[in-house]
């Protein structure tokens, strides 16, 4: 009997040892591709968003409507910007006087290409009348209910896995055409808040565009070559950022652009005043992330231009049920 276990043992080894899986990259590619950035990577990529021509175009109105006997304008409008054609949508009180831009940047699901919002509009207006502009980043629509009521846009062109780099050129787009096309936007005085993966599109859009004087991170990611290093295996960070190096459709230094140009801890020194809000049980960005962020912050001495406020919640529900939060938010922003 003992002679037989042995056989069937040892007939079972070699099979454990034949189907070993394969790693997806190499020991050398991990190394090369999640390697920390040199300080001239890092000028290549801030060089490279200068060059970029974010000037939109075919501006149309696709939808008008007014709102509240009249004390707000509801707007879908579409444009097109390096041969991409995109929407985004505005809610703007009508009234004669300069107002900020309040911009909300949405999260990323590899299989949601449709984003919801709920609005609940003030009957007596705002004593701080803003703008908010909703952009639909590439590869999205938005499905926004007003009172109730739902709007919503046609999907925006270009590829829905450029979330973090391509998402902030679409936020920058959308703020050009405000600034082209809406006489009481006062774009010098632009905040952009995003939750998840809009988080990070709000700092980038911060670090790279001087008209944004406020920004509001909730969950975002921060230096996306460490978490991309920490999930190689999962489908989302492969459609951002690994397949097309895996596929030999990009370089090693096209990846590595963009994963760096997706991180804004790598560019803290540009950071205008900024809120960031993390959970401490939030799994898919861990509060790691927002320490790392605040270390670079304080190195690039923009320590009082930032706060950091931690909640014992998740990923999902930071921003359930969660007044200090709103609170928060709201003090910080309604002071442009």
């Amino acid at each position: 009997m003992k002679k037989q276990l042995v056989i069937i043992i040892l007939g079972i080894l070699p099979l454990l040892f034949c189907c070993k899986k394969e790693s997806y990259f190499s020991e050398e590619q991990q190394s090369a591709l999640f390697a920390a950035p040199s300080t001239a990577e890092i000028n290549d990529v801030y060089n490279s968003w200068q060059t970029r021509d974010l000037t939109p175009s075919a501006y149309m109105v696709v939808q008008e409507k007014q709102l509240m006997s009249g004390k707000y304008t509801f707007k879908i409008v579409s444009f097109n910007v390096e041969g991409i054609q995109e929407y985004g949508a505005l809610l703007i009180p009508n009234t004669t006087e300069k107002m900020p831009v309040r911009m909300y940047a949405s999260g990323f699901g590899l299989n949601i290409t449709m984003y919801g919002m709920i609005l609940e509009l003030n009957p007596s207006g705002s004593d701080k009348p803003f703008i908010l502009a909703m952009p639909t980043l590439r590869g999205q629509a938005l499905q926004i209910t007003i009172n109730d009521t739902t709007y919503t846009t046609p999907l925006s062109g270009g590829n829905h896995c450029d979330a973090f780099d391509g998402g902030t050129d679409d936020v920058i787009v959308f703020l050009n055409l405000i600034e082209q096309t809406e006489p009481n936007a006062d774009v010098n005085r632009t905040s952009v808040r995003g939750g998840s993966r809009g988080g990070t599109v709000a700092l980038l859009a911060g670090i790279r565009d001087t008209r944004i004087k406020r920004v509001v991170c909730v969950a975002g990611p921060a230096n996306m070559l460490t978490l991309s290093s920490a999930h190689i295996n999962d489908d989302t960070y492969r459609c951002q950022f690994l397949s097309a190096y895996k596929n030999g459709a990009v370089s090693l230094s096209e990846a590595r652009n963009k994963m760096i140009a997706s991180s804004p801890a790598f560019f803290a020194d540009r950071l205008p005043l900024a809120q960031m809000h993390m959970g401490l049980k939030d799994s898919n960005v861990p509060i790691w992330q927002a320490y790392e962020f605040q270390n670079r912050v304080d190195a690039a001495g923009k320590t009082s231009d930032f706060q950091l406020f931690t909640y014992y919640r998740t990923h999902s529900n930071i921003a359930t049920n969660n007044p200090d939060l709103a609170q928060r938010i709201e003090d910080f922003l309604s002071q442009l």
